[in-house]
Parts: structure tokens; C-alpha cells; sequence
């Protein structure tokens, strides 16, 4: 494809704000791909929302280890300055009339030892944006480990709630401390009436 050479003003704020977004600098040349595509969606609207809506409730996808997508997916990767991409059908990825794996589609042009995670970028049913592989899949491990975490605390739970039930109650204690009492008066009033009986002396018995 020819391109031709000419240059081309934009506000800086909108490079940076780009760059931001995307997570590549300003003034790199990675950047160019996303904008000719971002042209390109401008001039050619993509399919009305819902009917990507449609295709995610069939329930198919492509699992790709901890991320899941969803029938609809668009996955996109660039070579030579060059994007080129694919689409999540039924359960399979495909690009043209080829079925491949995210790392077949990373390395579908090029040397064949580009990191999948690293080159390409998402774009979900419903979704106008696109997002880097590594990141979903840093997001989807996050909630993993937070939903673990949660099951944990859970089922911690029992067992705290069994030690604090093994607590003597108040009426438990306030029976043992009036048994205590009983059984001390008990041998008091016994030692009364021994020492009463030692005492004694018999009538008519003088001093």
C-alpha cells in the first residue's frame, strides 16, 4: 500500500492523550496504526451495537487461558507499520479463511517469536475500545485473586464463630459462681455447729 509523504498537524494534547491511553509514547511509530484505524472506523462505522450484543449471549468464545473472549471479540496486531486483525467466530479465532491461536495470530507476519500478550490488542462486543492482551489478562488475575481471597475469609469464618460459641455464657457463670457460694456457706454453717457441740457443757456441771 502506498503512502504518501506529507505532514500532518495535531495538537500536542491529543498525542499525549493518546499515548496515554494506549500505553505507547506520543511520538512513537506504533502509534500510527491506531490512528489510520481510528480513521478508518470514523469513515466506515462499525456493526450497530446490537447485533455484537446478539453474539455474546450464544455463550461461545475463545478461552484464552485466564481471559475469555467472548464471540465478537476483534483481535489486532501490526506489522511493518502495517495493523492486520481477526475475529473471534463460534469458539475459534479467524483471520481470513485461516484458524489460529493468539500466538499464531501475533506471529502471523514477522519472525514467529513476538509475545502474544505483548502484541495484541483487544477489542470486546460493545466495546469501542481497544486494550492491550497483557493488561485484560493482569486485570483478570486481580480479580481472580480477589475472589479467592474472599472464599478464604469465608470459609475462615466457622471456626471463629465456633471458639467465640465455646465462650461460657453469662447464665453459665452466674449458676457456677451461686454453686460456689452454696457449697462454701454449705461448709461454714458445718463448722458452726461442731464447734457448738465441742463447747458444750453438761447440765448442772459448775465452773
Amino acid at each position: 500500500m502506498s503512502t504518501l509523504q506529507f505532514p500532518t498537524r495535531l495538537p500536542a494534547d491529543l498525542l499525549v492523550e493518546l499515548g496515554e491511553l494506549t500505553g505507547i509514547r506520543w511520538n512513537s511509530w506504533e502509534l500510527e496504526p491506531i490512528i489510520c484505524d481510528a480513521i478508518r472506523r470514523y469513515m466506515h462505522p462499525p456493526a450497530a451495537p446490537a447485533q455484537e450484543q446478539t453474539s455474546t449471549t450464544s455463550g461461545a468464545g475463545y478461552q484464552w487461558k485466564q481471559v475469555y473472549l467472548p464471540e465478537g471479540t476483534r483481535l489486532r496486531a501490526s506489522f511493518g507499520g502495517q495493523p492486520y486483525f481477526a475475529t473471534v467466530t463460534g469458539t475459534e479465532i479467524k483471520s481470513g479463511d485461516l484458524t489460529l491461536t493468539p500466538s499464531g495470530f501475533a506471529n502471523l507476519h514477522g519472525s514467529g517469536n513476538r509475545n502474544a500478550w505483548k502484541a495484541v490488542w483487544l477489542r470486546f462486543p460493545g466495546n469501542e475500545q481497544w486494550v492491550l492482551a497483557d493488561v485484560c489478562r493482569a486485570k483478570q488475575k486481580a480479580a481472580i485473586a480477589r475472589l479467592f481471597a474472599g472464599a478464604d475469609y469465608v470459609a475462615a469464618e466457622p471456626p471463629a464463630a465456633a471458639s467465640r460459641s465455646a465462650r461460657p455464657s453469662a447464665q453459665r457463670v452466674a449458676v457456677a459462681v451461686a454453686a460456689t457460694k452454696g457449697r462454701k456457706q454449705g461448709r461454714k454453717h458445718g463448722k458452726a455447729k461442731k464447734h457448738g457441740r465441742r463447747g458444750a457443757r453438761p447440765a448442772g456441771s459448775t465452773a
